[in-house]
């Protein structure tokens, strides 16, 4: 007896989903250059596309293998894609969707107001003012990053640079840096540089009581950037004779314990009370020359 069978063949067949989208609303900032907006895909890679700003076609892009693939954008508009392939075959219309909102944002502009460029290391401080920076929008945040590794985030700021071991600025040029950014994320960044410069000083008293109590018993001075070579220091008493006279300034520094100590500098007597003329010459340490005359006053 013969049995009837039903034999059935089944044929595998690929389903190639294929399908391009692009989405999101995509607010940029005008002074930025890799904006992009995000492209996926399904099928088989390479992909090509071409894409329309506000209904206007583009050059075609092709060889995408990234997916998803960041399309880089610079114009303002609503991106649609228009067509589409993959390796194998032509994406159909109905698997092509979406749109991205593209906003662009005119960004900020940071600007540092500040009196001077130049500091004196007597007194390395500056006072910035970010208030004249401009923008489309209200600025949230102001970001300081100063050359000696100081921070500060407030519009205007008063900073000061670092201090050597006796309290004077230490010479440099500084680069600062602002960063500025407004409500909508926008952000701009201004560079400011700042030199903090040496500058002599010298003082000197007016008057010393050399009476042996170990209290203002020397007439001492103390100085900054001179030119010790060029230092002469010469006093006189009221009939103009010379009674001292040093080309030492570090024999008549305060903190090495220096200081004439009222005596005649060649009889070696002590001089009486008296009000007496000094004239001091020398040079800063640029070579600039420099004259000084006073008075010194003599208590016994």
């Amino acid at each position: 007896m013969l049995k009837k069978c039903l034999v059935i063949f089944l044929f595998p067949f690929l389903v190639n989903g294929q399908s391009a989208f692009i989405t999101n609303y995509h607010p940029i900032c005008d002074n930025v250059n890799n904006n992009t907006v995000r492209i996926n895909f399904s099928g088989t890679p390479p992909f090509s596309i071409v894409y329309a700003i506000d209904g206007v076609n583009q050059p075609l892009v092709s060889q995408i293998f990234d997916n998803p693939f960041d399309l880089p954008i610079s114009i303002e508009g609503i991106y649609t894609i228009v067509s589409a392939n993959d390796a194998l075959n032509v994406i159909p219309n109905n698997d092509i969707d979406g749109s991205a909102i593209v906003e662009v944002f005119t960004s900020p502009t940071a600007v540092i107001s500040s009196v001077s460029d130049t500091l004196s290391v007597l007194s390395p401080e500056v006072n910035y003012n970010a208030g004249n920076s401009i923008g489309n929008f209200n600025a949230t945040s102001y970001q300081w990053i100063f050359g000696d590794g100081g921070f500060d985030s407030t519009q205007n700021v008063t900073h000061q640079y670092p201090l050597d071991s006796v309290g004077l600025g230490i010479t440099g040029i500084y680069q600062d840096t602002l960063i500025v950014t407004d409500s909508v994320g926008c952000s701009d960044t201004a560079v400011n540089q700042i030199w903090v410069r040496d500058e002599y000083w010298i003082y000197i008293p007016n008057s010393f009581t050399p009476d042996y109590d170990k209290k203002n018993d020397k007439f001492c001075i103390e100085y900054h950037a001179i030119r010790e070579n060029t230092f002469l220091f010469k006093v006189f008493n009221s009939q103009g004779d010379l009674i001292y006279q040093s080309s030492n300034p570090s024999e008549m520094k305060c903190s090495d314990f220096g200081g004439w100590n009222g005596k005649h500098f060649k009889t070696n007597k002590d001089l009486p009370f008296d009000t007496y003329i000094y004239e001091l010459y020398f040079q800063d340490f640029e070579g600039w020359k420099h004259q000084e005359y006073g008075e010194i006053i003599l208590v016994r």
